[in-house]
């Protein structure tokens, strides 16, 4: 009830709203009749402008302006193709030689920072390249609006422009003739041997057993760390009564080996804790001595094979390319009937 009351009234101020203005237009058609008419008559003329307008035939993009077109807007992303391709590589090899040295980034790490400084670049000095190409004097289309938006003239933009910016990337990548491929690599294994050799330490005493060595080697723990150093100590002429490893929660360990000399079964000579401990220092890395000795053994047992191979492939080979055909034994009655 309450809902078709509000109805109701809705409806009877509307009907006394329309009653008004429809009396008041009366009254203005008995002061002023031309001044309605007008109005309705200018409001019909520009509607009937307006559609003629919209039926309005666009007219077709000339070649010459449709090459000005693609030139245009084809240039200036050879520009931007090749400073996008330059920072890049310039600002990743940059990189990758100093913070990737220090803090041990990989070399697509490097490139990924500087393809991110280039994007900025491309942003920053986008407007800067297409103000330039206007300055150079390039071709003017002169297209309209209405020319701009049709299907063709927008596929011709978007091919020039992913045209332009193939080619500038292409030529940007002349930037790698002219940087240093084996710098970063170098800095990087010169860094990690630096820190290999300070991350370990040697301690090398006569005091703690009676006729016997202790040395303890702290560090990390590397892979192949306590049999590099039990074999430096085995080449020494060291005899191992002990071995004992203790770990850390951070990582390092502690290894200590009680040694005796191979011939005299007593503790080494003093003066050769400096030379014992020194090799074990080389034992910790892998481009210490005993590492390139077991190198070298393997090169030799590699080349020693290669020979035997290659041995057998000539002998192979010269049975295939000699053929021997030896004489039949005569048959004794065969003599005796000549």
């Amino acid at each position: 009830m309450l809902f078709s009351g509000c109805i109701g009234y809705i409806l009877k101020k509307s009907n006394r709203l329309s009653r008004r203005v429809t009396s008041k237009c009366t009254a203005i058609r008995k002061r002023r009749p031309g001044m309605i008419s007008c109005f309705f008559s200018s409001s019909s003329q520009k509607i009937k402008l307006g559609a003629a307008s919209a039926t309005r035939e666009i007219p077709n993009p000339t070649r010459t302006q449709l090459r000005a077109h693609y030139i245009s807007n084809g240039l200036p992303f050879i520009g931007f193709g090749m400073m996008d391709q330059t920072v890049m590589i310039q600002a990743g090899n940059v990189i990758d030689c100093t913070i990737g040295v220090t803090f041990g980034l990989s070399t697509l790490s490097a490139a990924a920072v500087g393809g991110l400084i280039s994007n900025v670049c491309g942003i920053l000095f986008g407007g800067t390249l297409e103000s330039a190409a206007k300055a150079a004097g390039l071709p003017s289309s002169n297209l309209t609006a209405a020319q701009r938006a049709l299907p063709y003239v927008k596929i011709n933009r978007l091919f020039s422009q992913a045209l332009g910016v193939l080619l500038g990337c292409t030529l940007g990548l002349v930037n790698l003739f002219f940087i240093d491929h084996e710098k970063s690599s170098s800095l990087k294994l010169q860094q990690q041997t630096e820190d290999r050799e300070f991350a370990f330490e040697v301690e090398a005493s006569n005091e703690d057993i009676v006729d016997a060595t202790v040395f303890t080697v702290r560090g990390p723990d590397n892979d192949g760390l306590l049999a590099g150093i039990t074999a430096s100590l085995t080449m020494r002429g060291c005899s191992i009564i002990n071995i004992a490893v203790e770990q850390f929660p951070d990582g390092t360990i502690v290894d200590t080996f009680t040694v005796v000399d191979q011939k005299t079964r007593t503790a080494l000579d003093d003066n050769e804790l400096m030379d014992v401990s020194r090799e074990l220092l080389d034992a910790t890395t892998k481009d210490g001595p005993l590492f390139l000795r077991t190198q070298l053994g393997e090169i030799e047992d590699q080349n020693s094979t290669l020979k035997k191979r290659i041995e057998q492939l000539e002998e192979a080979l010269m049975k295939r390319r000699v053929t021997l055909r030896s004489s039949q034994p005569v048959r004794a009655d065969r003599n005796k009937d000549c």
